[in-house]
């Protein structure tokens, strides 16, 4: 089941990863009480570790992936404009599984951006 699908931002590329609220309820029993959670994601045939956390107060959540998102960006040469997938799997034994894809690069090529994978 597909978690969210996010152009990347300015922010996401520099800083952390935000994400729509609506996306987290999801990762809300995993958090047990704290404000952070430490997830084991997916990418191709790497399992990587990426820390999901909200605002320890306020009305609003405001979701972010910070810690090991910087790491994966600078690995795999993301930047502003490239698209991203989080999907979560059912798996039975380990219960929820997540998987991180990259479905679009571009380069700048002659003066356009040029969508490759």
């Amino acid at each position: 089941m597909m978690k969210f699908k996010k152009k990347l931002s300015q922010t996401d590329v520099t800083k952390r990863l935000a994400f729509p609220t609506r996306c987290f309820k999801g990762f809300l029993p995993l958090l047990q009480g704290k404000h952070f959670v430490d997830l084991e994601v997916m990418y191709k045939s790497q399992t990587m570790k990426f820390r999901c956390s909200k605002r320890k107060k306020g009305k609003y959540l405001k979701p972010v992936l910070t810690k090991g998102w910087l790491d994966f960006v600078r690995r795999e040469k993301l930047k502003a404009g490239d698209m991203i997938v989080l999907r979560e799997e059912k798996n039975e034994a380990a219960g929820a599984e997540f998987k991180i894809e990259i479905i679009m690069k571009s380069i700048r090529l002659f003066g356009k951006d040029i969508c490759i994978d």
